[in-house]
């Protein structure tokens, strides 16, 4: 299989096409840890745990979820989820506490839902009805996390049978009623909540949709990061340069860590995203931004969920890009099965269309734990030329032994072919290694190798996702 032997990893979200959609992991932890004006005790469990007193901070927020405050419930379903504070990873836990949460309308608890239900976990089966259901209801609200449960909700779409769709739908429907008619109980048949049971918005009553930070106050900014002072609000705020909105955008796409964005803009004017980020709280944080400056734009997001170490290998292509070193243009890569979906043992048969001029073909595939995989050239032989225009499906290596998918970890991985007219000698190099290690390399003699006028690098990227 490659020649490879993938490394075991722990069950939480790490599983098939919805791992892309599931890595928000410890920041929304730290996001969380913020002070906020909630109630005391749920404000004194962050202070507490940002302060790395676990003990205390599970203490108040205890305290604040007993007397149903959502946004403490919501912190202690993100504990068991992640098994953090010295806890054990527990779904059902989560489970509990999100549920509570989510009655008083918390989306992004609903998010977590449709993410626990759709992975499963120890002691926690799976049921993408179930998963489904979470997400048909996150998607009917407003803001940053309704419009990504909406890639979400279209991710189970493709691995949900029709009957799951719609017995999630019905169990949508059943919960909603629920909902209803514990609102219109009279007086005195249940213990009052001691807060309203109405939805909890995620930012205060002065403005900005779609904040998608529940502990923090609403600002025109984002906040600052750990050890800095966020920027005070004026009453007016105004752009301090005469950037336009795209270019703003691009520079605050160029501050993702590990992420690797591209933007357009069409003839029409309406300005779109792809690429990939770390997280699914990037990709929040991409929306709201995208929001803010175009108020009357859909937001067009193309951008899948790629964690490390996997997005730093992508970060480190699309930094050739930018510098110049490769284009995206003119060179294709596609399976030969027209799908992306690859299960372990499925052979890898590869479609390239060249350039019109002839070029020196490198295709490596870059695993989850951060490796790379030499296809071609490898040991046994040099690196194939590809004429000018043609097309070639590539599935084997020199010696005659066919690419063939491997094992764990399952998800999100990525083939990429390098053309140049010009050989490029990386010299003798392992058929695994690491991919930092790789594309260090390969930067300085891309950039140490003539370029023949007209016949630049080429790149072409593929994401695939893989299965047991």
């Amino acid at each position: 299989m490659l020649g490879r032997r993938k490394i075991r990893r722990g069950r939480g979200l790490k599983r098939g096409i919805l791992q892309r959609a599931s890595s928000i992991g410890i920041a929304v932890l730290l996001l969380a840890a913020t002070a906020s004006p909630a109630r005391p005790d749920a404000a004194a469990g962050r202070e507490a745990f940002e302060k790395g007193d676990c003990k205390r901070a599970m203490a108040e927020w205890q305290s604040a979820a007993d007397r149903n405050d959502p946004d403490a419930e919501f912190d202690l379903g993100s504990l068991y989820e992640y098994g953090t504070c010295d806890l054990k990873q527990n779904y059902k836990q989560a489970d509990y506490w999100y549920r509570k949460a989510a009655a008083f309308g918390n989306i992004e608890a609903q998010y977590r839902l449709a993410l626990i239900w759709a992975s499963g976990g120890d002691d926690f089966a799976a049921d993408l009805a179930e998963a489904y259901k979470w997400a048909a209801l996150a998607v009917e609200s407003k803001g940053v996390w309704s419009t990504v449960a909406v890639d979400l909700k279209s991710q189970l779409d493709r691995v949900t049978s029709a009957g799951q769709r719609a017995d999630g739908e019905r169990r949508a429907r059943i919960w909603r009623e629920e909902q209803t008619a514990k609102k219109e109980e009279p007086p005195g048949t249940t213990a009052p909540p001691s807060q309203p049971s109405a939805p909890v918005a995620k930012a205060p009553s002065t403005g900005c949709p779609g904040w998608p930070f529940p502990t923090l106050p609403c600002t025109e900014q984002f906040p600052a990061l750990p050890g800095t002072q966020a920027p005070p609000r004026t009453p007016t705020p105004q752009r301090p340069t005469a950037k336009s909105p795209v270019e703003e955008l691009k520079e605050a796409l160029a501050k993702i860590d590990c992420a690797a964005l591209r933007t357009q803009t069409s003839a029409g004017g309406s300005v779109s995203i792809s690429g990939t980020v770390p997280n699914a709280d990037e990709k929040a944080k991409l929306i709201e931004r995208f929001e803010r400056l175009f108020p009357d734009m859909r937001p067009e997001v193309a951008v899948d969920i790629v964690p490390p170490p996997l997005c730093r290998s992508l970060a480190a292509l699309s930094d050739m890009r930018a510098s110049g070193l490769v284009a995206e243009t003119s060179l294709g890569l596609r399976l030969n099965s027209g799908s992306s979906q690859l299960r372990e043992n499925d052979p890898i048969k590869l479609e390239v269309r060249g350039p019109a001029y002839p070029i020196n073909l490198r295709i490596d595939y870059f695993t989850l734990d951060g490796q790379v995989l030499h296809l071609t050239p490898d040991r046994s032989g040099p690196a194939p030329k590809l004429a000018p225009s043609a097309t070639r499906l590539f599935w084997q290596s020199a010696n005659g032994q066919p690419w063939s998918a491997g094992g764990e970890p399952f998800g999100t991985e990525l083939i990429c072919a390098i053309a140049t007219a010009t050989p490029v000698d990386l010299g003798s190099r392992a058929q695994v290694e690491q991919a930092a290690d790789y594309l260090r390399d390969l930067r300085r003699v891309l950039s140490q190798t003539s370029v023949p006028s007209g016949q630049p690098n080429v790149l072409a990227t593929l994401l695939v996702e893989t299965h047991p």
